[in-house]
């Protein structure tokens, strides 16, 4: 038999023959179709010519070999104890699955590689099972299984165990402390490389049980939002807030530059680096706390009522922003948030209203501010954003930036936010 095989080897045009005979049973899942002989020598044409018992000319002209043909005339040459399958196999020296048979063994071992992950990391099981679904957020994962399978099964045991390490509830941790820690390599979860992925995807994953609408960030402020959830921060210098009217306690007692800086009614931006050594907080007047995204307006609120307690958050949270609150929360405090009436301020406020529940109040985030603070740009391209809110917390708003799907600003309520101020201060 094989040196039968040495024919098919030696003779030109049969290797690169089988090559195409090999791609076509592999399309069709049968032995069936033909194969063009476009690219193929004249001398290649005539020795597959000899063996078909045609002439090269007849051949040349037809332009193709069909595979049945070709398995017919096997039994014509002393090939009767051989199918063309196992012919091809022979000569090529690899086993032949059609694209069907291909899948369906991708299939079991992708079942195989997730199976033993659940039975080492039984309690990771609801992260995995949302791995195995190759949604649209883990197609780069995907790609690193098929080029090296067992580097991504050990990224992922380290990800489940490096998430059971995360900093317990009011601790942080930088990520590059984090990774050390937990895998001795300070670079090992780099928000660029696949295992920092995983460990956002493991956190994304987790953050779906509680809320079906989450998703994996699209940005550096959602990324450090995520991962400040669990304690980690990619940055405690510039992740920071601005506030002034508040007292921070430490060890219990409180603390004396911010007693100063309330006294002298001076404003601070505070990193994340500080507020982590704090553990408490409360307004140095009254109960209530006025917070606003926008820092220019910030900025003129706390230049008319420099001994209240305002807080700017600079757009989207960050870690700082959060843990100011909850500090404050904890006290019993009113938080009263007011943002741009725009798709991105809607979502802001409304993540703060669900979070604070009836300790936070949306502050001039009406329709009748809405209508005061419009603006002429156009936000049609964005109202989609407004699906993922709640209506019943917006009192007809929603509705109502539907209909006229152009932007409200802080600005213009600037002489609003400062009355609303000056008449519950103290209250």
């Amino acid at each position: 038999m094989k040196d039968r095989l040495e024919v098919f080897k030696e003779e030109p045009g049969f290797v690169k023959l089988f090559k195409g005979f090999k791609e076509k049973y592999r399309s069709l899942g049968r032995v069936g179709g033909t194969v063009s002989l476009k690219g193929f020598s004249s001398e290649e044409i005539q020795s597959i010519a000899g063996f078909l018992g045609q002439p090269s000319e007849v051949l040349q002209k037809k332009g193709s070999v069909g595979l049945i043909a070709f398995e017919r005339e096997l039994r014509n040459t002393g090939f009767t104890d051989i199918t063309l399958k196992e012919l091809l196999e022979a000569v090529l020296g690899e086993i032949i699955l059609t694209k069907v048979e291909e899948a369906e063994q991708e299939r079991l071992e992708e079942q195989s590689f997730f199976k033993r992950l659940v039975e080492k990391k039984p309690e990771a099981s609801w992260w995995l099972e949302k791995l195995m679904t190759r949604a649209s957020d883990t197609r780069w994962m995907w790609a690193l299984y098929q080029k090296d399978k067992q580097e991504l099964h050990h990224m992922i045991l380290t990800v489940c165990e490096a998430f059971k390490a995360v900093p317990g509830e009011g601790e942080y941790e930088l990520l590059p402390f984090f990774s050390q820690r937990t895998t001795g390599n300070p670079h090992y979860f780099d928000n660029q490389g696949a295992a920092g992925k995983l460990l956002v995807h493991c956190m994304y994953a987790d953050q779906v049980k509680e809320n079906p609408d989450a998703r994996m960030p699209r940005n550096g402020e959602e990324l450090n939002e995520l991962l400040g959830s669990y304690g980690i921060l990619r940055d405690d210098l510039w992740n920071f807030a601005t506030c002034q009217g508040l007292l921070a306690f430490q060890n219990g007692v409180v603390h004396q530059v911010w007693r100063a800086a309330a006294d002298t009614q001076t404003v601070m931006n505070v990193p994340m680096k500080e507020l982590s050594k704090l553990d408490g907080m409360r307004p140095a007047i009254g109960n209530q706390v006025w917070i606003v995204e926008n820092s220019g307006v910030c900025s003129a609120l706390m230049d008319a009522m420099p001994q209240a307690p305002i807080i700017c958050t600079h757009g989207q949270f960050r870690a700082a922003g959060w843990k100011l609150l909850d500090f404050l929360a904890e006290q019993g405090c009113t938080l009263y948030y007011s943002g741009d009436l725009d798709p991105e301020g809607i979502l802001i406020a409304d993540r703060m209203k669900k979070r604070y529940k009836d300790q936070a109040v949306l502050w001039r985030m009406d329709a009748e501010s809405y209508e005061k603070s419009l603006s002429e740009e156009d936000i049609t391209d964005r109202m989609a954003k407004l699906d993922k809110v709640d209506a019943v917390n917006w009192s007809g708003l929603i509705e109502l930036m539907r209909n006229r799907k152009r932007a409200g600003y802080q600005e213009a309520l600037a002489e609003e936010l400062i009355g609303d101020i000056k008449k519950r201060f103290l209250l």
